[in-house]
């Protein structure tokens, strides 16, 4: 297999505070990879460097071959790569529709002058069926349940067909059913060969969705494995029960 993301020596502090130190990690491409660890152990802090929201300040990123070093935001998603939020971000005041044409890199500009091509309105229809928000598709995304905003901003991500999608914490906050339908729609996703690094608390969804499965711990990886290597693993044991 072929790495289509790779991490190496990544380090971030916060004043004294050491969040990410040496991280070092691959995503092989066609895989869902799972990304745990304790509460503080540099998650989110991994994921905002790769995807341009953070510079780290040491360390790089490569994606798709290429390095991706302190790219932004925008610049990384127009290269295929996309993330979503423990909070979801949607706009709002815009439609359901509209949430989805704006991250097809419309401006708003062109969403009041109706310039929007006929092929991106289409995909953007197309998404909103296939996640079951296509009734919502003219009500303002403020309507939505807090779950149906989860379900958009993936969606939404979607818009760019991207190579990789960093899923950051996608059933938190959610009740059981919606935990099933994001499963689903990663699944379905992936089948179409969509790759995945997702960062979850939850182990369940954990462990029944991601093969390899990355355990970092006080800002770096301290395991690699399969679902069932990793719950066997006395390192991570440790990392996670302190015994």
């Amino acid at each position: 297999m072929n790495a289509i993301l790779t991490v190496d020596g990544l380090s971030k502090k916060f004043g004294g505070v050491r969040a990410v130190d040496g991280c070092s990690l691959a995503v092989e491409q066609g895989t869902i990879t799972g990304l745990i660890g304790p509460n503080g152990s540099g998650k989110t802090t991994v994921f905002n460097i790769i995807t341009g929201y953070l510079r780290g300040d040491e360390g790089a990123v490569a994606f798709a071959g290429r390095d991706v070093t302190g790219f932004d935001t925008g610049r990384l998603y127009r290269h295929g790569l996309s993330r979503t939020f423990q909070q979801a971000r949607v706009f709002p005041q815009l439609t359901v529709l509209e949430n989805l044409v704006v991250a097809g890199g419309y401006s708003l500009w062109h969403l009041f002058s109706r310039r929007i091509r006929r092929a991106d309105r289409e995909r953007a229809e197309y998404l909103l069926a296939e996640f079951r928000l296509a009734a919502m598709a003219e009500a303002p995304a403020a309507e939505l349940s807090y779950g149906q905003r989860k379900l958009l901003e993936f969606a939404a991500v979607l818009m760019s067909e991207p190579r990789l999608v960093l899923l950051d914490e996608p059933t938190a906050g959610v009740n059981p059913v919606m935990i099933e339908t994001m499963e689903h729609h990663v699944r379905e996703r992936h089948a179409a060969g969509t790759t995945f690094l997702i960062v979850e608390h939850d182990m369940t969804f954990v462990m029944r969705l991601c093969d390899p499965i990355v355990v970092l711990d006080a800002g770096r990886p301290i395991f690699s494995g399969s679902p069932a290597a990793v719950q066997h693993s006395p390192v991570v044991l440790d990392a996670y029960l302190g015994s």
